[in-house]
């Protein structure tokens, strides 16, 4: 048996889900969707054992379907063993002054992370709380984390907290960002540069308002991982939600572009491969 990946396709908008079977028969689950994205993730896990579910960041469209399992049964309909993530800190963050935003900055605290701080007492058993530089392995599988948020990234605060982790398996390395935005990708780059050259690069934030070109450019890809939908994937040079540059310069996200601009990058890089989850579930051999 090959190792595979399968970025599954999307039965809510924007959902990240990944699945990786090793080997050995077993599975590393990677964010999973919302709670309509349930059946699709058990269908791909196939009733194997997920050594390692790994949680990014706490936004719906990425953890909202494992805080649902949980709160139902414990992850029952799940053999789990370990969840991996590293989330904020919620009773420090929401006292945090002087952010640029603060009704943004609060509604984006609050979208997911209560939610799961609820939950977590019912996989308490099972948690991990991930360690910048930390390697775990799983099978033929070595997942090295590269990236953990760190306080002072406020403009964009749950994105900027994604695990950043490269998984390599026999026949390629897999670099997943998560949500990151352009400061997180600054972060990542000043610290790890030297570590984030990988054969496929998951694109951060669905491929906008994502981390900046230099951080692709160490990657050096040959193939991107695209969670988007169509409309988002083939989107106009300047869309509305980004238009209005003075709104984004007061919330200090004046470097937040579309995917029209990441496109570009990658040609210009020489990426011809493109996985995207408009075109259904994608299965890629590692």
């Amino acid at each position: 048996m090959k190792t595979k990946l399968y970025m599954l396709t999307e039965t809510s908008e924007f959902m990240m889900s990944f699945v990786v079977l090793t080997q050995r028969g077993n599975a590393i689950v990677v964010d999973g969707g919302r709670e309509e994205d349930m059946p699709l993730l058990r269908q791909y896990v196939g009733g194997r054992r997920i050594e390692a579910w790994i949680l990014t960041h706490p936004h719906s469209d990425h953890i909202g379907g494992f805080v649902s399992e949980m709160r139902k049964n414990g992850g029952a309909d799940f053999d789990v063993g370990r969840v991996y993530y590293c989330f904020p800190d919620y009773e420090e963050f929401v006292k945090k002054p002087n952010v640029p935003d603060r009704d943004y900055f609060l509604s984006d605290l609050n979208e997911m992370l209560p939610a799961f701080l609820d939950a977590e007492p019912l996989f308490v058993d099972r948690a991990h709380i991930v360690r910048q530089g930390e390697r775990i392995t799983v099978d033929e599988v070595l997942i090295e984390f590269l990236y953990t948020g760190r306080d002072g990234l406020y403009t964009n605060p749950i994105n900027d907290y994604s695990l950043v982790f490269k998984l390599t398996a026999p026949g390629k390395s897999v670099l997943f960002l998560g949500d990151l935005g352009p400061e997180g990708g600054e972060a990542l780059l000043s610290e790890s540069r030297g570590k984030l050259k990988a054969d496929l690069v998951q694109m951060a934030h669905h491929g906008h308002m994502c981390v900046g070109r230099e951080v692709y450019e160490a990657v050096a890809p040959t193939a991107c991982l695209w969670c988007a939908p169509r409309w988002l994937y083939e989107e106009e040079q300047i869309p509305p939600y980004l238009a209005d540059r003075e709104k984004l310069r007061r919330m200090g996200r004046e470097r937040m572009f579309g995917t029209a601009l990441t496109r570009r990058w990658m040609d210009e890089l020489g990426v011809a491969t493109h996985y995207v989850t408009a075109d259904g579930t994608q299965e890629i051999e590692l």
